[in-house]
């Protein structure tokens, strides 16, 4: 599963897959020792119902301590992509997935509003746990090997 290094390749494979295909963004990160490593993918489920394909991109950047602020920047860095390939999706299923549990027991419910916010004032839609398969359980899934 390697990585990408042009929107354009995934642009091109959205393009040749069928209207019924879905398209899932999403981002994780991970604290590494003084690094904190961000991994956003976008997930091509081929006709929604038959297996994906999965691109990804990888980036360390100087430790983020704050959580809020590593979680909106999750947000962000999925929102970015997601609108770098809005044009190509066109009318087939399109998600943004966030990587924040709704529940007010876990740490990422600090920023469910602005988070879903920030997705719908970009004219995208959000999705958040425990639908959010492309940010927790696939770049979750990637971060785990270090990216």
């Amino acid at each position: 599963m390697p990585q990408y290094s042009d929107v354009e390749e995934v642009k091109r494979f959205i393009r040749e897959t069928s209207k019924q295909t879905a398209v899932y963004v999403g981002c994780d990160s991970r604290q590494l020792k003084d690094k904190t490593l961000f991994v956003t993918v976008i997930v091509v489920h081929i006709d929604s119902c038959r297996g994906a394909k999965v691109f990804w991109k990888t980036e360390k950047v100087n430790k983020i301590k704050s959580l809020r602020q590593r979680l909106m920047e999750e947000v962000s860095r999925a929102v970015l992509v997601a609108l770098e390939i809005a044009e190509v999706v066109e009318d087939r299923p399109f998600e943004v997935h966030l990587d924040i549990n709704p529940n007010p027991e876990h740490g990422s419910s600090i920023i469910i509003k602005e988070a879903i916010g920030y997705v719908l004032a970009q004219g995208l839609k959000p999705v958040v746990k425990p639908r959010s398969i492309a940010a927790s359980t696939v770049a979750d899934y990637i971060t785990a090997f270090g990216g």
